[in-house]
């Protein structure tokens, strides 16, 4: 069952959370990740910048258009950490154009060490919102 979510309100959840934003094409990837997240958003777009910079646009940042994707599903593999994937229906998609990875469950540097506080975060966000997200208009 699907769980209904302002896609503001879930950006702003996920800013906050410290982890990745992946966008996918046909022609490779693009990552954006921080610690240092806010969104601005605007009658069309909801931008996510850095903080900290007198001009938010000469860092990277991400512009996404409101109402293109209509929901979100996690992702979870073995020995992964799991990922949030965006669709433009409101069903899964097999290959999400947009891609929100949780903050790693893994420290690599350390042989590949569980972090509990990263699990904890995650087991929280599943809790509170569920695995699939459908998303709507926000309120007037």
């Amino acid at each position: 069952m699907s769980q209904t979510i302002v896609f503001k309100d879930l950006l702003d959840i996920l800013t906050r959370m410290n982890g990745a934003f992946v966008f996918y094409n046909a022609h490779g990837a693009m990552e954006l990740r921080g610690d240092d997240f806010y969104m601005s958003p605007s009658t069309d777009w909801l931008t996510v910048y850095h903080t900290g910079v007198s001009n938010p646009e000469s860092r990277s940042h991400v512009h996404l258009k409101w109402r293109t994707f209509q929901s979100a599903s996690i992702v979870e593999e073995e020995g992964q950490t799991p990922h949030l994937a965006f669709s433009t229906t409101s069903t899964s998609a097999d290959e999400p154009q947009l891609v929100w990875y949780f903050p790693s469950f893994y420290d690599w540097d350390n042989h590949k060490a569980e972090i509990p506080a990263n699990i904890a975060q995650y087991q929280n966000f599943v809790q509170q919102y569920g695995t699939h997200l459908q998303f709507v208009e926000p309120e007037r």
